[in-house]
């Protein structure tokens, strides 16, 4: 009786197998949805998948289709890519990096008096400062103790990359008998552009070590005369052997990494990428001093150097 009663179910059961295969393979879709959900959370349950064969699949128009909003993580990240490309990219002056160093010169001590130029030598000259006397720049301090035409410059760690040479003319100026500026720096190969204002004849000599010196008259109304330096050199002195009292120094240097104080003693060298710095200063009358200096990823603005009487 048993074996009888098994024939009987076993027709039903295999019916009941059959529909259910034949419904859940009727819509590929919901399969690969159920399929997908047993991947990424366990076996679906049955009723799941009748669930997923039911639901309706909506098609929205082309001109309807939502699209995924921007993440703004992600821009916030090409910012900052942007910013650190920015950063890195070469200045003006062809050097590499964006972090300043700035600091000042100070001298320590009674602030000493400039003494008169004599200019008897020549009437015009007196004549061109309305019969005022004219002060020394050997030395120049303000009342802050600031030291004035103190050349700043990177003596050692600076990158060892070819630097491309300014474009910009430096140019020495000469103003009611004295040179203007009296201290300044330019790079190898950059064109020194030498101008006489003034209604008289001056002479211009230099004094280089490893450069072409020269030594050449410049009558008033004259036109504009320029020099090249092929090699770096520190603290050129030129001079107008006319006129005495008038020097000026010029600094050769094979990057882009100096300055020259103002009237308050400060300077400020830009464009420097991090590293270890050997940061050195020139004064005609007070000498030499240098320092080490270490950029690591912010700019440096108290970098003091004192003078002593």
């Amino acid at each position: 009786m048993t074996y009888s009663t098994s024939a009987q179910l076993a027709p039903r059961a295999f019916l009941a197998i059959l529909l259910l295969v034949a419904s859940v393979g009727c819509d590929s879709p919901a399969a690969s949805s159920v399929t997908s959900s047993e991947g990424a959370q366990g076996p679906a349950t049955a009723a799941s998948a009748a669930t997923a064969v039911e639901a309706p699949q909506v098609q929205q128009p082309p001109d309807q289709q939502t699209t995924r909003p921007a993440d703004p993580t992600a821009q916030r990240v090409d910012d900052a890519v942007a910013g650190d490309l920015a950063d890195t990219t070469a200045d003006k002056s062809g050097a590499v990096g964006g972090m300043h160093l700035r600091g000042r010169v100070v001298f320590d001590g009674p602030k000493p008096e400039r003494r008169a130029i004599v200019m008897t030598k020549d009437a015009t000259c007196i004549k061109l400062h309305g019969d005022q006397p004219v002060l020394s720049e050997e030395l120049i301090i303000n009342d802050d103790g600031g030291v004035r035409n103190v050349f700043v410059y990177i003596r050692r760690g600076a990158p060892k990359i070819d630097y491309p040479v300014p474009d910009q003319v430096v140019e020495l100026d000469q103003k009611d008998c004295m040179y203007r500026p009296r201290v300044q720096g330019m790079m190898v190969g950059q064109t020194l552009r030498v101008l006489n204002n003034d209604p008289v004849t001056h002479n211009v000599r230099s004094f280089p070590v490893r450069n072409r010196a020269f030594n050449f008259g410049q009558p008033a109304d004259s036109g504009p005369r320029e020099r090249l330096f092929d090699s770096p050199e520190r603290e050129i002195e030129i001079q107008c052997d006319i006129h005495p009292w008038m020097h000026a120094y010029l600094f050769v240097m094979e990057h882009p990494y100096f300055a020259v104080t103002d009237e308050g003693g400060s300077y400020s060298i830009a464009g420097l990428p991090p590293g270890d710095y050997s940061l050195a200063i020139w004064h005609e009358e007070l000498g030499r001093q240098q320092r080490d200096v270490k950029l690591v990823d912010r700019d440096v603005d108290d970098v003091t150097f004192t003078f002593q009487p």
